[in-house]
């Protein structure tokens, strides 16, 4: 039976999941990948048929199949034959009013990073999905990556001993910019800034790598408050290609806006097995750009490359011995990727790969479809479910809850609700 998708949302995002659903029909064909089955995308919707008809068109030339085109969202959903779930690609604010209405409907969700606007619109996303039986996911596309996985298989292995610590510093530079030239991401009340929008993907990767964290203390700041509304041919031309023919309604190429989200952060973490993070966030980091992103155990250093790259990691133990690539998979014989994922990048042992950002990021977005679906259609859970977009969530914002309060906060705190001082005026513009 195939599993029928609508894609909502069809900006630069959403054209960039457009290529992951064509990169699992061409890879896959039409019985779909294995234990997953056939998936559609019936539907495309957004506000703007400009967007609308730019990703349609991209998935009738990749499949050979249109789907229809909606610009209202509730319409879709009362007109639309056959749909099993929805995917929402949307700003941040609108992630769980769609999924609630999607799971209230009857049908299943994902949506993209950050799960929800705030904690507490993760635990009514959470409470509808429990109390109608379907599937919510969350499109975290940096621990699907190959290398990612290895990395994880050699720690879980023993490969470095016991983990005291990890490093996790990306300190950058948008020159004055606004994040992707996307006006909601300069603001507070909109889960904008580096340290959220951005942060939320270096707190999964620690909660993967490092197991559930505990309590956080952070010093948080807005340095830079006006900035240049800019194109991503400027902000970020890796991604530029993605996101021209959106529609940003926030204001002109060359406004100044004002950016009232925290820029920067400096957070220490404590994880539940006792080990401890060390997360530093910033895109103000002019002049020189800082990034490192190691674990270190009783003994040895795992180093970590950037998510996406490709490249191999590394370990390195006392007296100067280095493993790399694929001289680590002697280390973990018997890690070996799942079926999709063996078949998205043909082999299923790996320790680097070389492809471009345009390859990769398809065939990620291409497993998060294809976990989505499998969960969906088996009645299982997804990799990364409520309980996995909440906790990445809970830390990222707990680092902006203690850089209010100063002061050490616990991560279960920040999960139920008990500490939310930075969301509760979110919450209140939210209507939430």
């Amino acid at each position: 039976m195939t599993f029928n998708i609508a894609l909502v949302g069809c900006g630069g995002m959403g054209l960039r999941h457009a290529h992951g659903y064509v990169e699992l029909v061409k890879t896959f064909g039409a019985n779909g990948a294995p234990g997953v089955g056939p998936v559609e995308m019936i539907a495309v919707c957004d506000r703007h048929q400009g967007p609308a008809e730019k990703v349609a068109d991209l998935i009738e030339e990749g499949t050979g199949k249109r789907p229809q085109i909606f610009l209202d969202y509730d319409e879709m959903l009362r007109d639309l034959k056959g749909l099993d779930a929805v995917d929402i690609v949307t700003d941040t604010p609108m992630h769980h009013r769609f999924a609630i209405t999607a799971m209230e409907a009857g049908l299943h969700a994902m949506t993209e990073k950050p799960m929800g606007l705030t904690l507490k619109a993760c635990r009514m996303m959470r409470d509808v999905a429990d109390r109608t039986g379907k599937v919510i996911a969350v499109a975290e596309n940096y621990r699907r990556d190959p290398v990612n996985r290895l990395s994880r298989a050699l720690l879980d292995s023993g490969a470095i001993g016991k983990l005291y610590f990890a490093l996790d510093v990306a300190l950058s530079s948008a020159r004055g910019g606004v994040m992707h030239g996307t006006v909601w991401r300069a603001k507070r009340d909109q889960a904008g800034g580096t340290v959220l929008d951005a942060g939320v993907h270096n707190a999964d990767m620690l909660l993967y790598l490092m197991g559930p964290a505990a309590s956080v203390y952070a010093e948080t700041s807005t340095f830079e408050r006006q900035r240049e509304l800019r194109g991503m041919e400027s902000q970020s031309p890796q991604l530029a290609e993605f996101y021209g023919h959106r529609v940003e309604t926030g204001g002109q190429k060359g406004d100044m806006i004002e950016h009232d989200a925290a820029d920067t952060a400096f957070a220490v973490v404590r994880f539940g097995s006792g080990a401890i993070g060390q997360l530093s966030l910033s895109d103000t980091s002019h002049g020189e750009r800082v990034g490192q992103s190691s674990v270190h155990g009783s003994e040895g250093t795992l180093i970590r490359t950037p998510s996406r790259s490709g490249r191999p990691a590394e370990i390195r133990r006392e007296g100067g011995e280095t493993i790399i690539g694929d001289d680590l998979l002697a280390l973990v014989p018997d890690f070996s990727l799942d079926a999709v994922t063996a078949g998205l990048w043909g082999k299923d042992r790996l320790g680097s790969y070389d492809l471009d950002f345009r390859q990769t990021d398809r065939k990620i977005v291409a497993i998060e479809y294809a976990d989505f679906a499998q969960a969906a259609v088996s009645g299982g859970k997804p990799e990364v479910g409520s309980d996995e977009g909440t906790a990445a969530l809970a830390l990222a914002y707990g680092v902006m809850e203690s850089g209010e309060a100063g002061r050490r906060v616990k991560l279960d705190d920040v999960v139920s609700g008990a500490v939310s001082g930075f969301q509760n005026d979110i919450d209140r513009t939210m209507g939430i």
